[in-house]
């Protein structure tokens, strides 16, 4: 990883108390299970296609979906999914549709020739080799309100967990200078 990145081991049991205070989140892929969907839409109100117009209406069979994971998700993912690179977790107090919103940003990128490419940035075999290859402003710009990003550590069935090395949760953040617009 990047010097910028701190990575950590975690476990199913942290993520379960990051689901039960309602800050674990899941970028799921159904490009390569389609049961995925299904299961999308079963949690309705928690879940959402991240295309969205054309793309969602024509690729929701094997598009990703952002989903706020709690106990029930999680067990489904672990049971089900686990040991596929069926997507990644996202740490975030943000609400689903502002991490819908951030994540949509980054599903396409410029390709040489001028094409513009789908980013699969959800798949845990592109997400790590990405954020290695990353400078400070961009891995900034791509955590946005995210915490922590995690995937299945196959080797251990645990989950790496990695966040921006200069990030601490227990310090809040305040800044320095303030702006105002002047009093007319």
């Amino acid at each position: 990883m990047a010097d910028s990145i701190r990575s950590t081991g975690g476990s199913l049991a942290s993520l379960r108390e990051l689901a039960a205070r309602g800050q674990l989140y899941a970028i799921l892929d159904a490009c390569d299970d389609p049961r995925v969907p299904v299961r999308m839409r079963e949690a309705a109100e928690r879940a959402c296609c991240l295309y969205q117009g054309k793309s969602e209406h024509d690729l929701w069979a094997i598009a990703p979906y952002l989903a706020r994971v709690d106990a029930r998700l999680l067990d489904w993912i672990a049971s089900t999914l686990w040991t596929n690179p069926w997507g990644v977790f996202a740490v975030s107090d943000a609400p689903l549709e502002s991490l819908r919103s951030h994540f949509q940003k980054f599903l396409f990128v410029d390709a040489p020739g001028g094409d513009q490419w789908y980013f699969r940035f959800y798949d845990p075999r592109v997400l790590a080799r990405f954020l290695s290859t990353c400078d400070a402003a961009q891995l900034a710009d791509f955590f946005g309100p995210i915490t922590s990003f995690g995937w299945v550590d196959l080797e251990t069935y645990g989950v790496t967990l990695v966040q921006l090395a200069w990030f601490d949760a227990a310090q809040p953040v305040t800044p320095r200078i303030a702006y105002r617009k002047a009093a007319k």
